[in-house]
């Protein structure tokens, strides 16, 4: 009974987590929403999630392990989706507006997969390395240089994985402050085939196990990894 409680918490119909007795992985989305964003970047960003969630789920494996959350950011910041496991991931329809402030959200984003960690420990799941992955189209309004030096702290501790994706107008520079060399490109503005590489990636995540180097998965033809130089 007690445990049935835990594994219940938004209501009677979503459970907190799926086979607590299983490694688990929580993945955060942390999405730049800003007024350049608007027209067709925002329409495929939408459709290209709302199609991750349907493609995830049709692998019991990975369905089962996999946690989902979304975060936005534009001048200020919004939690689209507290973790879930991601067959109850809730539609998205992302509206862009606004400015590029960063950090904040950046902040929300961490506190969120550290929360989490701790969530799966205390539920007796084995957690898996989190991955944040922000998807942004420009340069930030504020200073990111404090919460570079947390993401440098939390990656150096194996404590997390922070990847970027540049959308047409990022900045190199800010992205490879974040992530380092995990920073890749996506040319035009099709997102389907990036989270489906997203997906089989956690498909990769989810046959291995905590602490094991997974399988890594080429990426598809319209993302390259940004190489340029940037140190």
């Amino acid at each position: 009974m007690e445990e049935e409680m835990m594994q219940r918490s938004f209501n009677e119909d979503i459970p907190t987590i799926v086979n607590a007795s299983e490694p688990h992985m929580a993945c955060l989305l942390l999405l730049d929403t800003s007024g350049s964003m608007g027209g067709e970047p925002i329409r495929e960003l939408n459709e290209g999630l709302n199609k991750f969630k349907l493609d995830v789920c049709e692998d019991k494996t990975t369905r089962d392990v996999l946690d989902i959350a979304i975060v936005e950011f534009n001048s200020g910041l919004n939690v689209v989706q507290e973790f879930v496991p991601i067959e109850y991931m809730e539609p998205v329809n992302l509206v862009a507006n606004g400015g590029t402030n960063m950090s904040p959200a950046i902040q929300k984003a961490i506190d969120m997969v550290n929360e989490r960690s701790r969530f799966y420990r205390r539920s007796g799941t084995e957690p898996y390395k989190p991955w944040i992955i922000m998807i942004s189209d420009g340069a930030p309004q504020d200073d990111i240089t404090e919460i570079v030096k947390v993401i440098q702290d939390m990656e150096e501790n194996e404590k997390l994985k922070f990847f970027s994706l540049g959308v047409e107008g990022y900045d190199p520079q800010t992205l490879h402050r974040l992530s380092g060399p995990k920073v890749m490109k996506l040319k035009g503005y099709d997102f389907s085939s990036f989270f489906d590489w997203v997906n089989k990636s956690m498909r990769s995540v989810s046959v291995s196990s905590p602490g094991e180097k997974p399988k890594g998965v080429p990426l598809p033809d319209n993302v390259d990894k940004d190489t340029d130089d940037w140190m």
